[in-house]
């Protein structure tokens, strides 16, 4: 006897084990998962008893296997030995006939020892897995709804173009007698396509829009059903007869040229459809005939039920712009310039430099005497500094003029021979300002006590009452303060934000005409009005270099000297200087002398570093980037009243559409007082405001 694979079930976990090889039959092994004694024992089974019911790897569609066994009566007896499947340890479930004697052939060999028993045959052909069937099913559900959407669009296409072609000829009609509307069909005799359908003519202009005349003496198409062999119930022999009646305009075949081909769909949608009789055109079915000019037959918008049908077309349904409504104007019309890039050094970013080294730099000490007994200008002490010590010295330029202390002004300086920590610990304590060391600089500014005081002095707004309410309004918008309290101007925390503050509360006060709290010479240099800040800070051009220089010098000494030649003091934006790697005690040696201008040796001395040189006012220059002055924000008004709320949605414009590439400081509002448009921008978008605003100011 054959050894058939078979199944052992194990108490302790229920896990189903497997027994292939006949050696291990009848012996006590150790269940896998659980560690239990399991014996190998195969099932008993009777043998007179029907055979066990096969047991395969694939799964068995049993609808068809019982179609198979009730649509065939009788199948032929295969002779051929029984096989045993690749994929399984049991033959296939034997095919079930009218004979119950060859329905259940015996699987025990002495029992089929009868030469004219049945032996089991071949799956039958629709033998399939689940997995194909339901990948079948998903991909006929798929082409169905494909074919459902492209149908409704078609359909609607042709409805649409029926309708308004019908209203058409309808208004047409009402001017004619049935007499000419009977004579102008029979001047234009329709073609009858080889099926029996009548065709629409072509225009005389080679058009064809659906809309020509129909001959009435054509013949209606029969439709009719196919006999079917007998055998299912239910089926029926139909016959439709021809029917008699005046095609209408809806009956006749879309152009060609409308339908496209889809492998979905057959040429045309409408093919095997008897037409429907048409109403009279010159008796409307209800009420009068529609107006001329009536639009209600145009169908210019998808009715509410198909709407839902279709939400996944996009765009059908919705408002349309008419041809002769001009598109809204977008950003990509404004065309802005966008702030330069910052530019770095490949090798500062790849390895940056190392730490200052504080201790050093700080305990140099010198001796300096200044010849004006008043002392030495700050900015400039500051360059000295740097120069002496390698460590670029900053100096808070805005929050000095905001204090009252220009970075022009004189300090004086100790004597002896005190290190560069004194000289700094002494110029604090006459201007009431600090210090603070960082990794690689040092950073002059004043005294958080004397620079919220005075902030807090230049928010106050009450100066402006009775209007003063109206002015805190405004501040709080440019400013975008959403909390606090309403009745005032709220201090920011951080120094930037309290700078900025104090500019727009300035700009108010003189928008509307009251003195300002600030210097107008300080004030100037961070706002005022539009024709004043549109061309500020311009590039240094003139000036004088001084004698020919017969040795290099350092950086920091070749720019102040420069500059005092030419009775300013020059600021130097470290953090740009920073970024090329540029150092105070970096030496050059550029071009100076009789005919060379200030302009030209500072140009050979920043181009290489991408930098120039700016002048602020008569007393000040500023070195940097464009990168770092695009992006200073400016607070301005403009003088213009009468078209303050034109200027405020042109620049509201400007702002939004400088704020896609990235992040601005910007605001606008118009001043209810003064009724001036009053607005913070970064100064690449104000040098850019002459063409923006059209010549409107």
């Amino acid at each position: 006897m054959d050894f058939q694979p078979f199944s052992v079930t194990c108490v302790t976990c229920s896990s189903r084990l497997r027994v292939s090889r006949p050696e291990l039959v009848g012996s006590i092994v150790s269940c896998p998962k659980c560690q239990s004694m399991v014996q190998l024992a195969p099932p008993k089974t009777d043998p007179a008893g029907p055979a066990p019911i096969a047991v395969g790897t694939h799964l068995v569609d049993s609808d068809a296997l019982t179609e198979d066994s009730i649509g065939q009566a009788d199948g032929p007896d295969s002779d051929a030995p029984p096989t045993q499947p690749a994929s399984g340890f049991a033959e296939p479930p034997p095919i079930v006939t009218s004979d119950p004697t060859r329905s259940q052939p015996s699987r025990d060999p002495a029992t089929s020892a009868e030469p004219a028993a049945s032996q089991p045959v071949a799956p039958p052909p629709d033998w399939h897995s689940q997995k194909n069937a339901r990948s079948r099913r998903i991909a006929m559900l798929v082409a169905v709804v494909l074919a459902s959407v492209v149908s409704a669009s078609v359909l609607f296409a042709v409805f649409r173009r029926s309708r308004s072609g019908t209203a058409q000829t309808q208004t047409q009609a009402q001017t004619q007698t049935p007499d000419a509307a009977v004579a102008e069909a029979e001047a234009s005799p329709s073609q009858s396509t080889p099926d029996g359908t009548a065709s629409a003519d072509d225009t005389d202009d080679g058009s064809s829009d659906g809309d020509a005349d129909v001959d009435e003496t054509a013949e209606a198409p029969t439709v009719s059903v196919v006999d079917e062999p007998p055998g299912n119930p239910g089926d029926a022999v139909a016959e439709v007869a021809p029917v008699n009646s005046t095609p209408s305009i809806e009956n006749a075949a879309p152009p060609s040229d409308l339908l496209t081909d889809s492998p979905l769909l057959s040429a045309s949608p409408l093919d095997g459809m008897a037409p429907l009789p048409a109403a009279p055109l010159q008796t409307p079915p209800l009420g009068d005939a529609p107006d001329p000019t009536d639009e209600t037959g145009t169908l210019t918008e998808l009715p509410k039920e198909l709407q839902g049908l279709l939400n996944g077309l996009g765009g059908i349904g919705r408002p349309q712009f008419t041809e002769t409504q001009p598109a809204p104007e977008t950003i990509d019309e404004i065309q802005l310039d966008r702030a330069a890039e910052v530019d770095v050094d490949l090798e500062v970013a790849l390895d940056p430099r190392d730490e200052a080294n504080m201790r050093q730099a700080l305990g140099l000490t010198v001796a300096m005497q200044t010849s004006d007994p008043n002392g030495y200008p700050l900015n400039d002490l500051m360059l000295l500094l740097s120069q002496l010590s390698g460590v670029p010295i900053e100096v808070e330029w805005v929050s000095f003029d905001i204090v009252g202390i220009p970075i022009n002004s004189r300090v004086p300086l100790p004597k002896g021979w005190p290190t560069v920590e004194d000289i700094l610990t002494a110029v604090c304590a006459a201007t009431d300002c600090t210090f603070d060391k960082k990794a690689r600089t040092i950073t002059l500014r004043p005294t958080d006590e004397k620079f919220n005081q005075a902030v807090a002095d230049l928010l106050d707004l009450s100066d402006l009452a009775p209007e003063s309410d109206s002015a805190v309004t405004v501040a709080r918008a440019l400013l975008g303060q959403t909390e606090g309290d309403p009745a005032k101007v709220t201090i920011p925390i951080e120094g930037g934000p309290a700078q900025l503050a104090v500019f727009v509360c300035e700009a108010i006060r003189r928008a509307r005409g009251a003195p300002g709290k600030l210097p107008d010479a300080i004030f100037a240099r961070w706002g005022g009005t539009y024709d004043d800040q549109v061309n500020a800070w311009p590039k240094l051009q003139a000036g004088v270099s001084g004698p020919p220089r017969i040795q290099a010098a350092t950086f920091a000494a070749l720019v102040r000297q420069i500059a005092k030649l030419n009775g300013a003091t020059c600021y130097v934006n470290w953090q740009d200087a920073a970024r090329r790697d540029l150092n105070p005690t970096d030496k050059r040696m550029p071009r100076t002398g009789e005919g060379v201008s200030a302009a030209a040796t500072m140009k050979q001395l920043l181009e290489p570093e991408d930098m120039l040189a700016r002048v602020v006012d008569a007393e000040h220059w500023w070195i940097g980037s464009d990168a770092s002055l695009d992006r200073f924000p400016v607070v301005i008004w403009f003088d213009d009243a009468a078209g303050a709320q034109e200027t405020q949605q042109r620049v509201g414009m400007v702002l939004q559409g400088a704020a896609v590439n990235e992040q601005i400081i910007g605001a606008v509002a118009v001043d209810p007082k003064s009724q001036k448009c009053v607005a913070i921008l970064p100064r690449f978008l104000l040098r850019q405001l002459p063409r923006m605003l059209d010549n409107a100011l």
